[in-house]
């Protein structure tokens, strides 16, 4: 019975040892450094230990351990594959090429898993030692040990496959690591690509959308804040195995005088070529797209970034800045055409997404607003608290369906510019609305504008003023849960209610009040009285989600039982509390210097320089200012106010001539 049928040789892992044990060592250190030192390093010496459920959590970042040791290890032991000498000498052993490869593979292994097991036995058996300033159980530990073991195993099996497919140690590094970071580069760009070019792609304009997690790399460097799931784990495991068993497909059909060699495998020169392109035009048009717009910008960069990714993978692949050859300008032709095939179709008017609006009979349920991202994560500080569930979001009313179809018919049809400029002369210049279809044959249709105010106002009206846009654009149903307090505040004035009773009726008032709130309202300049922050209970760690609203002059129900209770008094700005009030008219903005246009500031020192601009000293008419004032509008020929309050804060504001009295129109000239 010989050894060789472990389909290994001891020899080769014992010279491996030998030679890189080091590698182990080092990694035991940096984990024991990492987690069981850290355990008596951190925290306060003098107070109880504190419970932790990630450890994580604790002390120094391990991704930068986790990223170096498995891949250092790969292309350690992959060096005999790499370098011509060792690839001949190794190759002339009378050993089967899977024996090799099975030979250095268990070497990693065994370099680099008793380091995560030594250290969690040890982890496991200092948890009841004096000086440990942390609460944790079994579970933990396992857990960290199962995650590391995972990540580690991954990383060296991708490492030993990239390896595989190519013949030169250094580009094995560098591809190792750009291949564990393109994923989400390439979504990024991609995005970037679509939401620039595709009028009504969802993924620009502020899409919150977590790219990380397909990125190995950047999900590794999240996990002390993000935990890896089972299922994370059981991907991660999974395709561990499947590249180890492709090197051991792959490196049966390698043949040795391919060491020194870009690519080992001619046959994947094309796929290498055509990668680096598409990820130069990319770049290259994310770049130069930001900066300037136009289609001879845009068709410059996209030839300028394949030109360069191509003549930079001919000069990696024959290891020469020599490429000029005959073929080459044909073939780098047919890359950038397919390529730029590649970009332009999908933003083109060939697929017809830019016009697609289902018909209504074919939608089941659909939400419009500008707060999805919103809705579908946990409110803010409440960990443990659920996204609004699907039901709270989405509307079946035909209604409201029929209103949402019409305003996206309305908007696919004049295709208003998507700039991002929210302010203008007037105010207020765009809404931002993602529509999102349940369609009934179990597809989902999902778009993004920014819609003007101005020639959308029927289709708006019909939207914004629909009872189930309003309940789901201040989060009605989630308000509602578990209310335990509430807090109104306006400059340094504050009061809270904290008696259930009263809780219970401002929270049906102000609901009623935001449900009733008519769409002039809504896109009117009226400035809110008061901020109102509905404050939740706490959850089991301690964290307290709320959700705002602002308590407007149209809410009249809300204003008068805020007076009854005595509330209203201990949040109202009155003259006491103002310091100055200036009044001028804005105009003549043509006056004013380009980048400063929209500076209160510099519009009140040309009004002051002509005359248009007085000081409010009468006490009843500051009052009558505060009484009436607006957000600042920046309309030309509008009144405006610069009221500076005795706290040292400020602020603009603009007043309506319909609504000022006499004797205030009558202070300017």
């Amino acid at each position: 019975m010989t050894r060789s049928r472990l389909f290994c040789n001891s020899s080769i892992i014992r010279q491996n040892l030998r030679q890189y044990g080091w590698i182990g060592i080092l990694y035991t250190l940096a984990l024991l450094f990492q987690l069981p030192l850290q355990i008596f390093m951190n925290g306060d010496p003098l107070a109880e230990p504190s419970e932790i459920d990630n450890l994580f959590n604790l002390g120094a970042d391990i991704a930068p351990f986790l990223l170096v040791f498995p891949i250092t290890t790969g292309l350690f032991l992959s060096r005999y594959l790499q370098s011509k000498g060792s690839s001949d000498l190794m190759h002339s052993l009378p050993l089967r090429r899977s024996y090799l490869l099975s030979s250095y593979t268990l070497s990693g292994l065994l370099l680099l898993l008793p380091p995560i097991w030594i250290t969690s036995v040890v982890t496991v058996l200092v948890r009841p030692l004096e000086g440990n300033m942390y609460i944790y159980q079994g579970a933990e530990v396992w857990q960290w040990c199962l995650t590391l073991t995972v990540l580690t195993l991954f990383l060296f099996a991708f490492t030993v496959f990239v390896g595989i497919c190519v013949g030169q140690t250094i580009l094995q590094g560098v591809v190792t690591i750009i291949l564990l970071v393109l994923p989400a580069a390439i979504l990024q760009f991609i995005g970037m690509h679509l939401s620039r070019y595709l009028y009504g792609y969802p993924g620009g304009m502020g899409s919150r959308t977590d790219t990380t997690d397909w990125a190995p790399m950047l999900r590794v460097v999240d996990m002390s804040y993000k935990p890896f799931s089972h299922t994370e784990l059981s991907v991660y495991a999974l395709l561990s195995a499947a590249f180890l068993t492709l090197s051991f497909v792959l490196y049966r059909k390698r043949h040795s005088e391919k060491a020194s060699h870009a690519m080992a495998f001619t046959y994947f020169n094309p796929l290498f070529k055509a990668g680096v392109m598409l990820c130069s035009m990319l770049l290259a048009l994310s770049y130069f797209g930001s900066i300037k717009q136009g289609t001879g910008w845009i068709i410059g960069s996209v030839a300028a970034g394949g030109v360069i990714g191509y003549i930079l993978v001919e000069m990696v692949l024959r290891k020469t800045w020599h490429i000029l050859n005959r073929k080459l300008p044909l073939e780098l032709a047919v890359y950038s055409i397919l390529l730029g095939l590649l970009l332009y179709v999908p933003v083109s008017g060939l697929t017809g997404y830019e016009t697609r609006v289902p018909a209504n009979e074919k939608v089941n349920a659909v939400f419009a607003g500008g707060n999805y991202d919103e809705l579908t994560q946990r409110p803010y500080g409440a960990k443990n608290t659920a996204p609004a569930e699907e039901a709270e979001i989405y509307s079946k009313d035909p209604k409201y369906i029929e209103a949402v179809t019409a305003l996206h018919h309305a908007v696919v049809t004049a295709k208003p510019g998507q700039s991002n400029t929210m302010w203008d002369y007037g105010y207020p210049s765009r809404y931002r609305f993602t529509l999102l279809y349940q369609l009934k044959n179990g597809g989902t249709l999902k778009r993004t504008y920014l819609v003007p105010s101005v020639g959308f106002e029927p289709e708006l009206k019909a939207v914004m003023g629909h009872v189930d846009y309003k309940r789901v654009r201040y989060q009605i149903s989630q308000m509602n849960k578990n209310a335990e307090s509430i807090r109104v505040s306006n400059l340094n004035k504050a009061f809270s209610i904290s008696d259930p009773q009263e809780v219970k009726e401002f929270k049906d008032i102000l609901t009623r009040e935001v449900l009733n709130m008519s769409y002039e309202d809504r896109v009117s300049d009226q400035r809110s009285r008061a901020s109102i922050r509905v404050l939740q209970k706490p959850d089991q760690d301690g964290n307290q989600a709320h959700f705002s609203y602002e308590w407007y002059p149209s809410y009249h129900e809300l204003g008068a039982w805020l007076e009854q209770k005595g509330y209203a008094d201990k949040v109202r700005i009155t003259a006491a509390d103002v310091r100055s009030a200036e009044m001028f008219i804005d105009m003549n903005h043509s006056k004013l210097p380009p980048g400063r246009m929209y500076d209160p500031e510099t519009r009140l020192e040309l009004a002051r320089s002509e005359k248009r601009a007085v000081m409010v000293t009468d006490k009843t008419l500051i009052n009558d200012i505060l009484e009436h004032r607006r957000n600042y509008n920046r309309r030309e020929g509008a009144y405006a106010v610069k009221i500076v309050y005795k706290n040292d804060s400020s602020s603009y504001i603009s007043l309506d001539e319909q609504e000022m009295s006499p004797a205030l129109k009558a202070l300017l000239p």
